[in-house]
């Protein structure tokens, strides 16, 4: 008879399985952005795909973690119309960017990848775990002026324990998985938003509903409270994603990003 316990992952399985983000079958990722101008480029894991579509000021758009670029739909033809230029690109691992694993490192080194291609950027309009990559990214140098921050995680060490914890790992087997990730070249300890936040310049708002279930909205809390001079709007009702087309979230971004 097979056990409960040969069913269990093992730590190993487990940090493999925190660096495979799921791919949902969407297809040319890429192409809702209407008049998009494609190209691609090297990033830390293989090609990442990417299009560009309008003209003016550049505002970047990052999804989050197992999403892709068309995630932000709701947010392009706004600014486009607005006389912003719109860069989106798939994160690593996700949608039609190569690879197979990936981190929210190897998310910050594709931004510094893609800027050699577009200049400085206006404003970044990122999304859950690419709000984490969006802050990193600044954090080594990405130049930026604005970042709008949807439901952003804290700290990627929570993100671990809580992946390892969903898996069925105990507190011991969790230890050797962030072990294992740190031997391999990532230290979750090392990425925390509001200890980055501290050393940023650049205006911030950060949006979060109080029913998300997916990030707490102490963490977007944590983050504005680090972050000199960072605005905070806390709404209600709209979850981890309804946060992403919900018209009072786009206006108070739009505002934020086109305004003098």
């Amino acid at each position: 008879m097979t056990t409960d316990t040969t069913l269990r992952l093992t730590p190993h399985q487990v940090a493999q399985a925190f660096l495979t983000p799921a791919r949902p079958p969407v297809g040319r990722t890429l192409d809702f952005l209407t008049g998009g101008r494609r190209f691609e480029f090297d990033g830390p894991v293989g090609k990442i795909a990417a299009t560009r579509a309008g003209s003016g000021p550049k505002v970047l758009l990052v999804h989050g973690w197992s999403g892709h670029s068309s995630d932000m739909t709701a947010f392009a033809a706004p600014l486009i119309d607005a006389g912003y230029e719109v860069i989106v690109l798939d994160l690593p691992a996700h949608g039609e960017s190569e690879g197979h694993k990936a981190s929210i490192p190897q998310g910050a080194q594709a931004l510094l990848d893609l800027q050699k291609h577009t200049g400085e950027l206006h404003a970044v309009i990122a999304h859950s775990v690419g709000t984490a990559v969006a802050v990193q990214a600044m954090g080594r140098g990405l130049r930026v002026a604005r970042a709008v921050l949807l439901a952003p995680p804290a700290r990627y060490a929570d993100y671990a324990a809580s992946f390892a914890a969903q898996a069925g790992l105990d507190a011991q087997q969790a230890r050797e998985m962030v072990e294992e990730l740190r031997q391999n070249g990532l230290d979750v300890t090392s990425v925390s938003t509001p200890i980055t936040a501290k050393t940023l310049v650049q205006s911030a708002l950060l949006l979060h509903s109080a029913d998300d279930r997916v990030v707490p909205l102490s963490d977007a809390r944590e983050i504005a409270a680090a972050w000199p001079g960072a605005r905070l709007l806390e709404l209600e009702g709209l979850g981890h994603r309804r946060i992403l087309q919900a018209p009072e979230a786009l206006s108070t971004v739009l505002d934020f990003v086109t305004r003098n």
